[in-house]
């Protein structure tokens, strides 16, 4: 791997764990520090964990399977929406976990496709 290729790779590893301490703060905040776009709940979170995912696949590499990465993401989502319960003016909801779930199994999905034609080695010179 091509040094600038690795420092890509270090950058977007940081962006990824980044983005996981950006959901845990995100989840754990009361209700009055939110801040929300116009978009749905469920939209919202099936984006932020699909975004996560694939960041993960592309700074650790296509060839970490998917679902290594989509697992512990939608387990991370259940964690969340169950912990809301003592955060005050957050409610859990099943539908809001398994909209996390979604967005990371397909996140890390797409994300491992998209990687598999970005990282994919160059043929040698002939």
């Amino acid at each position: 791997m091509s040094p600038r290729l690795t420092a890509l790779s270090r950058l977007v590893r940081a962006a990824a764990w980044l983005s996981v301490g950006t959901l845990v703060w995100l989840s754990w905040i009361p209700r009055d520090w939110e801040a929300r776009t116009s978009l749905p709940g469920q939209v919202e979170h099936a984006i932020a964990y699909g975004g996560t995912a694939g960041l993960f696949v592309l700074g650790y590499g296509a060839g970490l399977r998917w679902w290594r990465i989509g697992v512990p993401l939608t387990v991370l989502g259940v964690v969340m929406e169950i912990g809301q319960r003592w955060v005050p003016g957050r409610t859990a909801q099943v539908i809001d976990a398994m909209a996390s779930g979604s967005g990371a199994l397909l996140g890390a999905l797409g994300g491992t496709i998209v990687a598999h034609y970005l990282l994919k080695p160059e043929p040698p010179f002939r």
